[in-house]
């Protein structure tokens, strides 16, 4: 597995010179977290899931409320858990 890293490298190197190795920062399209998203964010997640919203569990980790806010509420299209945690902390 080493070895094809290294070819890959190599490869790019051939291909494109310095700049077919040089790490590039990943362009992420950067979402708002307004006032509101952050309301009706810590709003879920002071619910009980099964009680509120009819799920199969009763706490809230962090990765299951992002999938929650994104896929079923869609709150917001893209949000990491880290960010969730954030705003729950902020408004703790």
């Amino acid at each position: 597995m080493i070895i094809n890293n290294i070819r890959k490298w190599i490869h790019r190197f051939n291909e494109k010179g310095i700049d077919g190795i040089v790490s590039r920062k990943h362009i992420r399209n950067a979402y708002k977290i307004t006032d509101d998203i952050e309301r009706k964010i810590v709003e879920i997640a002071s619910n009980d899931p099964r009680k509120k919203y009819r799920l199969k569990f009763s706490t809230w980790s962090l990765r299951v409320l992002v999938g929650y806010i994104m896929e079923e509420n869609k709150i917001i299209d893209s949000i990491s858990h880290t960010e969730v945690k954030n705003v729950l902390i902020k408004q703790a």
